[in-house]
């Protein structure tokens, strides 16, 4: 009998192998790797819609490592409106991109099997996993938590009234990227770039990490919880 791994690249099959074991929901959140993720993509529909540009960064044992991040820019067809928010064109996709396939080979190879963090990831998951079903047949695998989802829990535990650092006990309202970055003193910088938001969203997850502590929510599953 044919083994069907043997038909996939070997990024996937190493993939394949690491998500036999992934963190679960008791795996305690100060030993586990986090990938901190941002996507730009042709338009909003994460089930149709084709990723543009990719930026991830490490986070792990309450440090951002720079020196694993993953960066890649993806060939797409045709302009669309989105340009306008992240500036890469078709033409400039064509020049430096890499093929879908290639990117995903790559991309699953940085990934292993650790936990996705991002701001709405849910949108970022589905259009990764759809990006690989095309190329390996393959769907991502991997445990994730929403920034956005997060900071509602914890705001519903009275660990976000009040400007950071002052005794305002004043409720905390704003929950977008750009909120969380004044919440917390983060710079802005180089917003709406898959790589710039990969890092902002991996420093305000630092932030949140040391609420989410005072807060009880020390493991992949506390952390993961859907807010509903």
């Amino acid at each position: 009998m044919t083994d069907p791994l043997s038909s996939l690249p070997p990024e996937v099959v190493r993939y394949q192998t690491a998500m036999l074991t992934p963190p679960a929901d008791s795996t305690a959140a100060d030993t586990v790797r986090f990938v901190a993720l941002d996507c730009e993509t042709t338009g909003t529909d994460a089930e149709r819609d084709r990723i543009i540009t990719m930026g991830a960064v490490t986070v792990c044992g309450g440090e951002i490592r720079l020196d694993e991040q993953f960066e890649a820019i993806l060939q797409v067809s045709h302009n669309t409106s989105a340009v306008l928010v992240h500036g890469v064109t078709a033409e400039q996709a064509a020049r430096e991109g890499l093929t879908e396939e290639a990117a995903m080979r790559v991309f699953l190879e940085y990934l292993g099997a650790s936990v996705i963090v991002g701001h709405h990831i849910g949108f970022d998951v589905t259009v990764i996993s759809r990006a690989c079903e095309r190329c390996f047949g393959v769907a991502l695998a991997n445990r994730w938590i929403d920034t956005m989802e997060l900071t509602l829990h914890l705001e519903a535990a009275g660990q976000l009234t009040g400007p950071a650092g002052g005794n305002s006990r004043s409720p905390f309202q704003d929950f977008t990227l750009d909120g969380l970055c004044q919440r917390f003193g983060i710079p802005p910088h180089d917003r709406h770039t898959a790589s710039g938001d990969a890092f902002i969203t991996a420093q305000i997850f630092l932030k949140l990490l040391r609420l989410a502590r005072r807060a009880g929510r020390t493991t992949v599953g506390g952390l993961a919880e859907r807010w509903i």
